[in-house]
């Protein structure tokens, strides 16, 4: 099950989904960068990504294999994945190079 790509890509790329868009909406709303969002709130940052580390590990172990509906396919989840890791990446790259929130 853990490896360095199918299950555990799949994982990292739905944490990153979720985290980046969780985080550019309390960007948005509080004005506030990613790392003094973490600073102010570590402990239910914490919980919240073992909540969903531990919900996204539970298909991994599912022998039952899901037909693709419309556009949510295996590859689109893999793209759309891989470019939360880069967005995300590159948002904590800049907020801590200029020491200001992205948006």
């Amino acid at each position: 099950v853990m490896g360095f790509s199918g299950a555990p890509e799949i994982i990292n790329g739905r944490l990153a989904m979720l985290g980046f868009v969780a985080a550019l909406g309390a960007e948005l709303s509080t004005g506030e960068s990613v790392l003094t969002q973490l600073a102010d709130e570590p402990t239910l940052i914490a919980l919240t990504f073992v909540l969903f580390s531990a919900a996204s590990l539970v298909p991994a172990f599912a022998r039952r294999k899901s037909d693709p509906v419309g556009p949510f396919t295996p590859q689109a989840e893999m793209t759309n994945g891989r470019a939360a890791m880069i967005g995300f990446a590159a948002m904590l790259v800049y907020e801590g190079v200029q020491g200001i929130a992205l948006f």
